[in-house]
C-alpha cells in the first residue's frame, strides 16, 4: 500500500509541475497573441498564467517565468494608453522592473550569482551583478540579458524618468527621488548615463530632505562638469545653501568660491559670495565682486543699491549717492534706494546741526552757515524721504524722519499732518 501511495504522490506532484510548466507557456502565447490583435484581454490572461507561475517552487525559480512576465508587464506599459490595458495593473512598471531583475539573476548558471538581490539597499549586490557581467559568466539564454539590457531597461528607465517629474510637479519629493533614482539605475545597466536625470536626482533628494543623497549627486554633477541648460553654477549653490542650513559656513563659502572660478561671470555667484563678504565686513572685496557683477548685468537695480551701501560703508559718500540714484533711475518705485538718499541727506543736516550745536557763542558767522548747510541738506532730502513714505506709508521710521525734515524745513502743516499718523 505504501508503494502505490508514494506512486500516487508523484503522479501528483509531477502534475503540478506540468501544470505549472503549462502556465508559463500560456503566459508566453498569450504575450505573443496580444502583440497580433492587441486585445487587453490576452494580456490579462497572460499576468493570471504568469502569477500563478511564480508560487510554485520550481518555476519561479526559471530565468524564463520571471522573463515573460517582465515582457507581459512591458507590453501593459507600451499599450498605457489603452485604458483596458492600463486598467490591468496600476502597479505595471514596478512589476515590470522587479520581473527583469529577478529574470537577470536566476538566468546566471552560477549558483551563488542566482542569489543576488539587486534592489538591496546597500547596492552591494549590484556591485557584484556588475563585476560578475564584466567577466562574461555563463548563462541559461543570452537573448534574456541582452534583451533585458539592451531594449527593455532603457525604455523602463524613460518611464520612470517621467513618473519623477510628475511626481515632483506634485511635490512628491520623497516619489520623485526614488523614481529619478530607478530611472538611473535601469538606465546605467542599459549603458546609458543620463545627466539630466541625475540632476533631477539631486534636485528631488534636496528637496525630500536626503540632504547626504544631494550632497553626493551634486557632488558627481560637479565632477562631471554638467552644465545643462546652464545649470552648472547652481550645482555650487545648492551645495552651498545644504551646508549653510548645516550650519557649516565655510564649506558654504569654499563651493560658493569654488563656483566662482568655475563660472566667474555668473551674477547669481557673485550675488552670493557678495554676501558673504558683506556679513564678513569685507567691503573691499565686496566693491571689487559688485563692479564684475554690474559689468555683466548694467541694468540690474538691486547691484546698484548694494554697491552703495558698500561705497557708504567705505566713506566714499559721493560714489554712494551716484549709485542710489542710478538704482531710481532705472526702478523709481524703489523703496530702499529712496529711503537711503533721503537718510544720507537727513543725516549729513543732523551732523550739520550737531556741529553748529557745540560752537561758542561768539562763533556767531559759523554758526549760522551751518544751519544753512543742514537746512541745504534737509530739503535735498525731503522729496526721497517722500517718495519713501508714499510707498510705504505705514513705515513708522520713514514717517518720523519726515516729521523731522518737515519741522526743520519750515513746513510745520505737512509735519502736523504725518505727525497725526505716527504720534
Amino acid at each position: 500500500m505504501k508503494k502505490y501511495i508514494l506512486i500516487l504522490a508523484a503522479v501528483v506532484t509531477s502534475t503540478g509541475v506540468y501544470s505549472q510548466k503549462s502556465k508559463v507557456q500560456s503566459a508566453f502565447s498569450y504575450n505573443k497573441a496580444f502583440e497580433r490583435s492587441r486585445k487587453c484581454a490576452e494580456l490579462s490572461d497572460g499576468i493570471e498564467a504568469i502569477n500563478l507561475a511564480i508560487e510554485h517552487d520550481q518555476t519561479k525559480a526559471w530565468a524564463k517565468t520571471w522573463y515573460y512576465r517582465g515582457n507581459l508587464y512591458f507590453n501593459v506599459i507600451l499599450s498605457k494608453k489603452d485604458a483596458a490595458c492600463a486598467a490591468i495593473d496600476a502597479n505595471a512598471l514596478d512589476k515590470c522592473t522587479d520581473s527583469y531583475l529577478k529574470a537577470l539573476v536566476l538566468n546566471f548558471d552560477d549558483p551563488e550569482l542566482k542569489k543576488l538581490d539587486l534592489q538591496k539597499e546597500d547596492g552591494s549586490d549590484m556591485l557584484k551583478f556588475f563585476t560578475a557581467m564584466q567577466s562574461k559568466p555563463k548563462v541559461d539564454d543570452e537573448l534574456y540579458t541582452a534583451d533585458i539590457m539592451g531594449r527593455k531597461f532603457p525604455g523602463l528607465s524613460g518611464e520612470y524618468a517621467n513618473l519623477g517629474i510628475e511626481k515632483f510637479g506634485k511635490k512628491d519629493y520623497k516619489g520623485a527621488q526614488e523614481s529619478f533614482g530607478k530611472s538611473m539605475l535601469l538606465g546605467q545597466m542599459g549603458g546609458k548615463m543620463d545627466t539630466m536625470v541625475l540632476y533631477n536626482t539631486a534636485l528631488a533628494s534636496e528637496y525630500a530632505g536626503d540632504f547626504e543623497a544631494a550632497k553626493q549627486t551634486y557632488d558627481a554633477l560637479i565632477m562631471m562638469k554638467y552644465n545643462i541648460d546652464g545649470a552648472g553654477p547652481d550645482l555650487y549653490r545648492s551645495m552651498s545653501r545644504i551646508y549653510k542650513n548645516e550650519g557649516n559656513a565655510e564649506k558654504a563659502a569654499e563651493y560658493i568660491q569654488n563656483g566662482r572660478k568655475a563660472y566667474p561671470d555668473n551674477n547669481n555667484l557673485i550675488v552670493d559670495e557678495l554676501e558673504g563678504f558683506l556679513q564678513g565686513g569685507k567691503h573691499e572685496e565686496a566693491l571689487a565682486n559688485l563692479n564684475t557683477a554690474i559689468t555683466n548685468d548694467p541694468s540690474n537695480v538691486v547691484l546698484y543699491f548694494a554697491r552703495g551701501t558698500v561705497y557708504e560703508s567705505l566713506k566714499q559718500e559721493d560714489n554712494a549717492v551716484t549709485d542710489y540714484k542710478k538704482a531710481l533711475e532705472i526702478k523709481p518705485d524703489y523703496y530702499d534706494a529712496a529711503f537711503n538718499l533721503g537718510a544720507y541727506y537727513f543725516n549729513k543736516g543732523a551732523d550739520k546741526i550737531n556741529e553748529s550745536n557745540g560752537l561758542p557763542l561768539n562763533e556767531t558767522k559759523k554758526y549760522a552757515a551751518l544751519k544753512e548747510e543742514a537746512k541745504t541738506n534737509f530739503v535735498i532730502a525731503v522729496p526721497y524721504v517722500e517718495k519713501a513714505h508714499e510707498l510705504k506709508p505705514g513705515d513708522a521710521g520713514t514717517g518720523n524722519m519726515l516729521i523731522k525734515l518737515y519741522t526743520h524745513t519750515g513746513e510745520y502743516e505737512k509735519s502736523k499732518v504725518i505727525k497725526a499718523k505716527f504720534q
